[in-house]
């Protein structure tokens, strides 16, 4: 009976010590599992200023940069990868919104160079030579006409920036899905698991201290009877 129990006490040390295993493996399995996290908090925030910029014609030469981005790359860079595209993200926004106030500047300081001046204002001598005006209603706009043109170059420029900036950010959404997705599953499966087999090993744990104890109980009895 005494050989019964200590080999009890051996199968459940035995099973503590797998146990304290299992929950150190469960511990590396959520820091993975906050890493992989943090990776995929990164690659949203790389979806949100690409969709931000929907709406921002950027250079074209950036959009074959990251048109390089749609086969998967490894875990190991992805955070690198999407450090550099946010800041050149950023910095295509800043060229564009400084371009965009520069050409407003220059077209109000081009305004007020030919805005029309009333007579007493004008310090013009009357030997200069003047500009004759045959016919307001059928003369042609010479100033209006270009502007016109590059108006609607724009216009179709922007346009198709646009539809290749949706074409990439589905790209991007793709990519996260295959990178990613597979990967969660693993790891959720793997936890799923341990999980079981740690509840398992736990129940056995439990179902042997109680019948260490029962033999403690039934030595002791036997101890007891042959003493009197």
């Amino acid at each position: 009976m005494q050989s019964k129990i200590d080999e009890m006490k051996i199968c459940i040390t035995r099973l503590e010590v797998e146990n304290a295993e299992l929950r150190k493996k469960f511990t590396e399995i959520e820091a993975r599992n906050a890493e992989l996290k943090a990776r995929i908090e990164v690659m949203q925030l790389q979806h949100k200023i690409v969709t931000t910029l929907l709406y921002v014609p950027p250079r074209r030469d950036f959009l074959l940069r990251l048109a390089k981005l749609t086969d998967p790359v490894p875990l190991e860079s992805i955070s690198w990868k999407s450090r550099r595209i946010e800041s050149y993200l950023w910095h295509t926004l800043e060229v564009y919104e400084n371009s965009l106030s520069r050409k407003k500047h220059k077209t109000m300081t081009k305004g007020k160079t030919l805005r029309p001046r009333s007579w007493p204002e004008c310090n013009i001598s009357p030997a200069l030579p003047t500009i004759h005006v045959v016919d307001s209603g059928s003369q042609t706009n010479d100033t209006t006409w270009p502007e016109a043109l590059k108006h609607d170059y724009e216009e179709e420029n922007n346009r198709r920036v646009m539809n290749e900036l949706k074409v990439l950010s589905q790209h991007l959404l793709d990519y996260n899905r295959r990178t990613f997705g597979k990967f969660m599953q693993d790891i959720e499966k793997e936890y799923r698991e341990r999980v079981t087999a740690n509840k398992k090993m736990c129940y056995e744990i439990e179902n042997l201290k109680m019948q260490l104890l029962e033999a403690e109980k039934e030595l002791a009895s036997i101890k007891s009877d042959s003493s009197h």
